[in-house]
């Protein structure tokens, strides 16, 4: 196993560091996200929380969003439950298409948060016969 863990890093590290892989006359797709509602926490350690994430296609040629996965990393009051869904939303060209997502908020130290989320946002598209994925992280 030491011997491999090496080769494993390094292997993790070249697919995290890998081009996109966007088709060339694609340009990158506009991704926007924003938490819809205020968390309400109440009794519970958990709260609804809809996610609407915005994707505009800047390009001549349909785009197709595959996949969403959320999560909200190096928070400290609260969490998104890591969220992963499959989906089959063609974006034409020009065109800016809404997605909701309805996620769920975890408290870890208080029911009444005041940080702001701090959202990753990986999306996977499709268009021309080649898959790729962009990634947006953000603040509100």
């Amino acid at each position: 196993m030491r011997r491999s863990l090496p080769i494993l890093l390094l292997l993790a590290f070249a697919c995290a560091s890998a081009p996109s892989g966007r088709p060339a006359g694609v340009p990158q797709p506009d991704i926007d996200a924003r938490l819809v509602n205020p968390l309400f926490f109440g009794s519970s350690t958990t709260a609804p929380a809809t996610i609407e994430v915005r994707v505009t296609n800047r390009g001549q040629v349909p785009i197709v969003v595959r996949r969403i996965e959320l999560d909200s990393p190096g928070m400290g009051q609260y969490t998104l439950a890591r969220y992963t869904r499959e989906y089959n939303e063609t974006v034409g060209a020009g065109e800016t298409k809404p997605i909701t997502i309805f996620a769920t908020a975890l408290a870890q130290t208080t029911r009444r948060p005041s940080e702001p989320l701090t959202l990753r946002a990986i999306v996977h598209f499709k268009a021309e016969g080649v898959n790729w994925r962009e990634v947006l992280i953000m603040r509100e």
